[in-house]
């Protein structure tokens, strides 16, 4: 589960874009370093940031989760206030709290964590991976059989990112293929009743891909990104998505709000009936395509790594 999950993408981003500035980046906290920086948040990792706080290093923490665990995983809306509140005491011991999105900041705030001691970066995207290839776009369409316009997904297989939404656009736009590639976990760790019905009684233009080793060859195959995800901190895959030069048509969350824009480098809508009209859009005008393309792509080169890992630095120098 660890291997496939967004924080596995964000843990490979900050080392990737730490090490493009000169920083040497440890796997695990032997001496000599200079500060822990923890992403997951297992009691592992709690009792090495205190261990490594008591020997004066730096204890940066990323928040990652937050109230998106609803929907993430199996009795996931009973065991939600639980896991905030063990979230809310792991947060609280970092000597700062890096944050995704202001979005994700004004909820650790809400969560009670000092606002003087969080800090915004984002989770960056590693252009390199995820750039448009012809090659890679003919290969993915002849492996998933795909000869008509496309409308991709990309993400894990859970009732948050809304896959039933998906499936119910695809079944109303039947000359559209539309593919989510991700993957499914296990049923004993994520299960729901309403996701299940929708993927077991998807329609002919739907496929699940399952897990895919190449994700840019993913993005190439498709002509246009559609995330209707519920919750979000940030979202790599848009960042990924705006690099590849896909047009995206997103749920209009609060999340985004400063940094994706309706008509300029996205599309946003609430409902099914917007979602399939905005679909159609994105396919069928030229002109706003190629609008929402080049503005989505001058939105996450801000983000590209070697931008993230300059923040980083600035953070440890600022609390060390």
């Amino acid at each position: 589960m660890y291997g496939v999950h967004g924080i596995t993408s964000a843990v490979k981003h900050q080392r990737k874009a730490l090490r493009a500035n000169g920083v040497r980046v440890k796997k695990k906290p032997k001496e000599p370093y200079d500060a822990i920086h923890v992403n997951w948040y297992g009691p592992l990792s709690y009792i090495q940031l205190i261990r490594a706080q008591r020997k004066g290093k730096t204890g940066v923490v990323f928040a990652h989760s937050g109230k998106d665990v609803e929907g993430g995983f199996t009795f996931s809306r009973y065991l939600s206030t639980p896991f905030i509140k063990w979230l809310s005491n792991f947060y609280s011991q970092g000597d700062v709290v890096v944050c995704p999105s202001q979005y994700a900041k004004d909820m650790v705030v809400e969560f009670g964590i000092e606002e003087g001691k969080t800090e915004i970066i984002s989770n960056g995207v590693d252009q390199e991976k995820v750039q448009f290839s012809e090659e890679k776009r003919k290969r993915y369409r002849e492996r998933f059989g795909l000869d008509r316009p496309t409308v991709i997904g990309v993400g894990q297989v859970i009732p948050r990112k809304a896959i039933s939404t998906f499936v119910s656009v695809a079944r109303k736009l039947p000359k559209y293929q539309f593919v989510w590639y991700g993957h499914r976990m296990n049923k004993l760790f994520m299960y729901d009743k309403e996701m299940d019905r929708a993927i077991k009684n998807a329609p002919e233009n739907v496929q699940f891909s399952g897990y895919v080793e190449d994700i840019g060859g993913a993005f190439s195959s498709g002509d246009l990104f559609f995330f209707p995800s519920l919750e979000e901190n940030e979202g790599i895959v848009l960042l990924e998505a705006a690099t590849c030069g896909l047009p995206m048509v997103v749920r209009d969350l609060p999340v985004y709000r400063g940094w994706l824009e309706d008509e300029v480098n996205c599309l946003k809508g609430e409902t099914e009936g917007e979602f399939v009209r905005l679909i159609e859009k994105g396919l069928k005008n030229q002109e706003l395509r190629s609008r929402l393309v080049e503005n989505g792509k001058a939105m996450a080169k801000k983000r590209r790594l070697e931008n993230i890992g300059k923040d980083f630095l600035e953070i440890y120098e600022k609390f060390s």
